[in-house]
């Protein structure tokens, strides 16, 4: 009986240190879960401030996608009408040139004449 008492009581003994090392390894995952839960939150944390960084990144470079397109535009009309001015510019230049010549050789002309006309008289 004393033998039976005595196996009872390692049992029993056993058993405790079986549940006082499950106790800890409970302690230990709990913990480890209560960290995993705190890390899972700054995480979330993270992508939530991430997400919104992108979308406002996003919506300035759609803004300046905007606004480089129209100073294209606007820079291309500009263009446009500095060619057809200095088309304009040239056209009358070159008429001016042609009026020049054209007075020239009448001036070139009176002088003959009247040089011409002086010598005879």
């Amino acid at each position: 009986m004393k033998e039976t008492i005595f196996e009872l009581e390692d049992q029993v003994e056993q058993h405790r240190a079986v549940k006082l090392h499950n106790n800890q390894l409970i302690s230990e995952l709990e913990s480890n879960v209560s960290k995993l839960e705190e890390q899972k939150s700054e995480l979330e944390r993270q992508l939530k401030t991430l997400t919104k960084q992108i979308k406002e990144e996003t919506e300035e470079w759609r803004r300046f996608q905007a606004d480089l397109q129209t100073a294209v535009v606007v820079a291309n009309d500009i263009k446009c009408e500095a060619q057809q001015e200095l088309r304009t510019v040239k056209r009358r230049l070159l008429e001016e040139e042609e009026k020049n010549a054209r007075l020239q050789r009448a001036l070139g002309d009176a002088q003959a004449r009247g040089s011409s006309t002086v010598s005879v008289s």
